[in-house]
C-alpha cells in the first residue's frame, strides 16, 4: 500500500485506515511515497505487480472490506494469544 502523507490530511477516513487499521493486517506493508495517491498495490511472486486499487474514494470501512475481499486477515490481537 502506498500513500502520500499530505494527501491523507484531505482524506480523513483513508488516513484513519492507513494509520490505525492497515498495520493490524498480516502480509500488508504501508509505504509512504511522495507524490503517489493512496492505493493498494497487490504483489505476486517476485514482487510482480498484480493489481493497483485506488483508495481515495473509499471510506475507512470500505478500505477494510477491500482488504478482506482480497484475502487479507488481521493479525491476532495480544488478547487472543
Amino acid at each position: 500500500m502506498s500513500c502520500r502523507g499530505c494527501s491523507l490530511n484531505r482524506l480523513p477516513q483513508v488516513k484513519q485506515f492507513v494509520m490505525d487499521d492497515a498495520p493490524k493486517y498480516d502480509r500488508l506493508e504501508v509505504k509512504f511515497i511522495s507524490g503517489a495517491p493512496p492505493e493498494l498495490v497487490l504483489l505476486g511472486d517476485g514482487d510482480r505487480e498484480l493489481e493497483r486499487l485506488p483508495l481515495s474514494q473509499l471510506n475507512r470501512e470500505e478500505c477494510n472490506e477491500l482488504l478482506q475481499e482480497r484475502g487479507f486477515t488481521k493479525k491476532p490481537s495480544k488478547s487472543d494469544l
